[in-house]
């Protein structure tokens, strides 16, 4: 409470800047130029959600283990063992409940729930108080909502974990740890409920207030839930909502919807802020993203670690001049803002995390020109159209599926006479067509390994996948441990 109490302090004083400091104020904070200064409380509720939404930002480390390394679209691009011994351990899922990246991964959501929480007790509080307004349904909704998707996230990655919906005392117990399909079964409602109470992208964007929860993002988290659970119907009503809803759309071209200048642009659905203060340590994270640390370039110039790099087997999987390869493998000794990319390992990176020389000259980060600046894309408007033409696939509308996969198909294309459009009348040949998409789409992104588990192929495509094991993650060893045995650690570790 008392780092709370110092960031309203900070608010506060910002009320009395200038107006140059209220132009370069970094992106996602709140002041006086981009919000109505309401009441000490509505502050306090305004700053803990804050802390929630960059909780999503600190997850770059076990993300990319977890979700990148794991799978068939990955080299893990650095020297045997870098990362330490942790962190290399995901390639050859040797990994066991002890693994830091678990903790950490594990921590992380339940910190962004443990704010929810606190906001909606003071939301209570607040509208006892003065009444319910509009600001406090909406703040209500993006409590919901920053919820929700740690809950997704959680039950995705382990399965049953505890449930939480109220702000806990120090000395209670842990929480009755339920299964994911009763978990996903309470936040559904709850978000489903406040979904009206938030701002569309287009309306955050021209108010200034970037950086939280929009509508088309709450029905992104329901539509994935549903998607999970195999719900295909609900899962085409909430992507049918977002597509509909033209707060979105793939006019961006491929090539681009990762610079800087398209950030908040009309390819994000859900996207998390990160800005650069060169007086911030990398080991502090702050408003800072690595990102594209993780991904950049190692050798020159000297960009990263060079993870999460294609595999050779995600590059022979591209289809004959399939603009998006080159849109996503960067190689070593190709030119580049006029420098020659030269690697010190494994040849490829992810472009996607390629930060331009352009960016990389603004606002003194010259000398720390590792990304931390850029924002980390969580759900695109491609995947949720890829989601819509999966579950109309699964509900024998290969009409509607086909449709939306060569809206895809033709943003790709850009005008080319390549990736001819999908014909096929065959459901499971469409399927597959669907699945390869995805991969190519949304590569070295967030979405390959619980793709191949949802699917039951992941024990074909990646290396010694265990099936009745590997489909969730094992519970962190640490809270096995404290939790005196209440809690179950998943089968088989």
């Amino acid at each position: 409470m008392k780092r709370i109490i110092y960031i309203i302090a900070a608010l506060f004083a910002c009320t009395s800047c200038s107006d140059a400091f209220l132009d370069n104020a970094p992106k996602g904070k709140y002041h006086e130029g981009n919000y109505d200064m309401g009441t000490a409380q509505e502050l306090l509720v305004l700053a803990t959600l804050m802390d929630g939404y960059n909780v999503f930002a600190q997850q770059t480390w076990p993300v990319t283990a977890m979700q990148c390394h794991t799978t068939d679209n990955t080299h893990p691009g650095g020297p045997s063992g870098d990362g330490g011994v942790d962190f290399s351990q995901f390639p050859t899922m040797s990994f066991t409940p002890a693994n830091s990246m678990f903790n950490t991964y594990y921590s992380l959501q339940f910190t962004a729930i443990t704010k929810a929480n606190e906001a909606l007790q003071m939301l209570k509080d607040l509208e006892e108080a003065n009444g319910v307004t509009a600001e406090t349904r909406q703040y209500r909704a993006e409590a919901y909502f920053i919820r929700a998707a740690a809950y997704f996230r959680l039950t995705q990655a382990f399965g049953a974990v505890p449930y939480v919906d109220r702000v806990m005392g120090k000395d209670e117990e842990i929480a009755d740890q339920l299964s994911a399909t009763v978990i996903r079964n309470k936040y559904l409602p709850e978000l489903i409920g406040v979904i009206n109470d938030l701002p569309t992208r287009k309306e955050a964007v021209s108010s200034g207030n970037i950086g939280r929860a929009t509508q088309n993002a709450a029905r992104a988290i329901i539509a994935k839930t549903y998607l999970y659970e195999k719900d295909y119907g609900n899962c085409l009503t909430y992507t049918g909502q977002i597509i509909s809803s033209e707060d979105n759309d793939l006019s961006t071209p491929y090539a681009e919807m990762f610079l800087e200048e398209n950030e908040f642009g009309p390819e994000s659905v859900w996207e998390i802020n990160a800005d650069y203060k060169p007086d911030q340590n990398i080991s502090i994270i702050g408003e800072n993203n690595q990102w594209c640390l993780m991904n950049g370039v190692r050798g020159f110039p000297n960009l990263g670690w060079g993870h999460n790099a294609p595999s050779e087997n995600l590059m022979n999987d591209y289809e004959s001049n399939d603009p998006r390869f080159g849109a996503t493998v960067l190689e070593h000794g190709e030119k580049v803002d006029g420098e020659e990319v030269v690697a010190s390992n494994y040849k490829y990176f992810n472009r996607k995390a390629y930060c331009r020389k352009s960016e990389r000259s603004l606002y003194g980060r010259a000398d720390w020109c590792y990304g931390y600046w850029s924002n980390l894309r969580i759900i695109r408007y491609a995947d949720i159209v890829l989601m819509h033409a999966e579950a109309a696939c699964e509900t024998n509308d290969l009409d509607e599926a086909k449709r939306k996969l060569e809206m895809v198909r033709a943003r790709a294309r850009n005008g080319q006479s390549v990736l001819p459009e999908i014909k096929t009348t065959d459901k499971d040949e469409l399927r597959e067509k669907i699945r390869h998409e995805r991969r190519i789409e949304l590569a070295l992104e967030f979405e390959r390994y619980f793709d191949l588990v949802r699917w039951g192929i992941a024990e074909d495509k990646i290396t010694n996948f265990v099936v009745g094991k590997h489909e969730v993650f094992p519970l962190p060893q640490t809270e096995i441990d404290k939790s005196n045995g209440k809690l179950q650690q998943n089968p088989k570790y």
